[in-house]
């Protein structure tokens, strides 16, 4: 079976960096968030942002084991992975995203929560 060819990264433009470079991926970027960023509820999710300018758009995962078994929350994950990377032209650069998923997020659709998640994204979009 041939392997299959990918097209080459265009380093310049943002919505085509790789997802590791995309990733919140150490507990003093979670804290910054936390510490100096703004909050979204709504029904299943919270978002929580940052505008940190002279950095990179970045997202971030906070998913309980009490919202379902693994393959769950790896649905949950990739599911609003690709929210973040749909809303990534529309959100300013710099702005550090979390996700975070309560316990009772397995009550909710996949349909559901890929709403909320589009709803919050835009209204972190459209705020100053």
């Amino acid at each position: 079976m041939p392997a299959r060819a990918t097209p080459p990264l265009d380093p310049d433009q943002p919505e085509h960096l790789p997802p590791r470079e995309r990733r919140l991926r150490t507990p003093q970027m979670y804290k910054r968030v936390f510490e100096t960023g703004r909050a979204l509820r709504s029904a299943p999710l919270t978002v929580r942002y940052a505008r940190l300018a002279p950095e990179r758009t970045r997202v971030g995962f906070i998913i309980r084991k009490r919202s379902g078994n693994a393959p769950l929350r790896n649905a949950i994950r990739r599911m609003l992975r690709q929210c973040f990377f749909d809303a990534l032209p529309a959100l300013s650069e710099g702005t550090w995203v979390i996700f975070d998923v309560p316990e009772r997020a397995s009550r909710f659709t996949r349909t559901e929560m890929r709403a909320q998640a589009v709803n919050l994204l835009a209204a972190i979009a459209e705020s100053p």
